[in-house]
């Protein structure tokens, strides 16, 4: 589906492949199809492993699962909570708004970022301000 909205996107963003072909293991795990995910694993996930150091590490953690009857309680079974999905959703989502030349982030994270940076500098600066103490409750203390 996504090489046939860009053919070249998974080429030039190997990382977010492997992310991808990760996910795809976790999930065949999270079912315990182990025959199906062991076979993934060496076909898919082992060569790129070799061809990426950089991801052996995440590798690792990823197959460690399989050592594991309930791999959501393991030293690595943050990898089965929906979080780990939406990371490499995101990671996607961010990769095709780039090849299509488009802002990769929220109008509303740059402003929290901007926030953020702006109450730092009038802090160094001793400035007095209104400053918000808590983002999500909107918490706001005189500095």
């Amino acid at each position: 589906m996504i090489n046939d909205f860009d053919p070249e996107l998974l080429d030039m963003k190997p990382i977010l492949y492997f992310h991808l072909q990760q996910q795809k293991l976790i999930e065949l795990i999270r079912t315990k199809n182990i025959e199906e995910a062991l076979q993934f694993a060496q076909t898919e996930l082992a060569p790129h492993g070799e061809d990426h150091p950089e991801v052996l590490e995440e590798l690792e953690k990823t197959m460690s699962l399989f050592a594991f009857a309930e791999p959501d309680g393991s030293p690595f079974g943050e990898l089965m909570k929906p979080c780990q999905k939406h990371k490499v959703a995101g990671e996607l989502n961010s990769a095709i708004l780039e090849s299509q030349n488009q802002q990769t982030t929220t109008n509303l994270h740059s402003l929290f970022r901007i926030l953020i940076w702006s109450q730092d500098m009038l802090s160094q600066n001793k400035v007095s301000f209104p400053k918000m103490e808590d983002i999500s409750s909107g918490i706001i203390s005189n500095s």
